[in-house]
This record gives C-alpha cells, structure tokens and sequence, in this order.
C-alpha cells in the first residue's frame, strides 16, 4: 500500500508581508512546504506554472492582477493546481466569483490554523 502524502507544495500570494509570513509558518507547521511566495497576482501566475505547486492560496485584493483574475489564469496556464481564496471581505459577490474561477476553498482573515488546515483539507478532497 502506498504511503500517503501529507506534505503539500504551496504558492502564497498576497501582497501584506505580514500575512504571507504568517500563513508561511503555518503551514511549514502542518508539514506543508511553500515553494514560492508572491505580492501580486501577475507574479502568482508566473510562480505557478514555474512550480505547479498542489494549492496556491490567492488574496483577492492584490496589485496588477486581483485573486479572481489570477485565478482565472492560473487555471487556464496551470490546471492541476488547486486554489484556496483568502480574504477579509467574504461577500457573496466574491464567493460567486471564487467559484467561476476555479476556487475549491476560501479562508477569512484574521485566520487561525484550524481554518486553514480545514480549507486544505476541503480543497485536497475535492475531485478535479
């Protein structure tokens, strides 16, 4: 039987340092790894296809492109990755357009490690 793999490769993209830090080290926590970080979402774009990681976590409001558009294209240039929105304006409007994009999970700022080891596994479940 085949071991099963707990730890992920992860993109953090948000453009607060003090976020990405913070999701950094929990998830290095959770036995995850972040392969690539960004401050915008042009960059995350980039930093997808150059890493494919498992999930990217994408703010939604961040410089040259917001989260759902850079969800957009992540989808379209790198399918295989799952998306997790991250936000502090849950509003029913972004949720619907999360879901349009491709977003198989959201977590609310100010987050806990109980959220977001819940929206991993939420995402990792999902079938692509």
């Amino acid at each position: 039987m085949p071991a099963v793999r707990n730890e992920l490769n992860i993109l953090i993209a948000d453009d607060d340092r003090t976020t990405r830090h913070v999701l950094r080290l929990l998830l290095r926590e959770h036995g995850h790894q972040v392969v690539a970080e960004a401050s915008d979402g042009e960059k995350a774009v980039e930093l997808c296809d150059a890493h494919k990681p498992d999930i990217a976590f994408l703010d939604i409001d961040m410089p040259r492109l917001d989260g759902h558009l850079a969800a957009e294209r992540i989808r379209l240039n790198t399918p295989g990755v799952r998306m997790i929105m991250v936000t502090n304006l849950p509003t029913l409007d972004n949720v619907q357009k999360a879901l349009q994009v491709g977003i198989s999970g959201f977590v609310v700022k100010p987050f806990n490690a109980v959220k977001v080891v819940e929206a991993i596994d939420h995402c990792m479940k999902q079938k692509r």
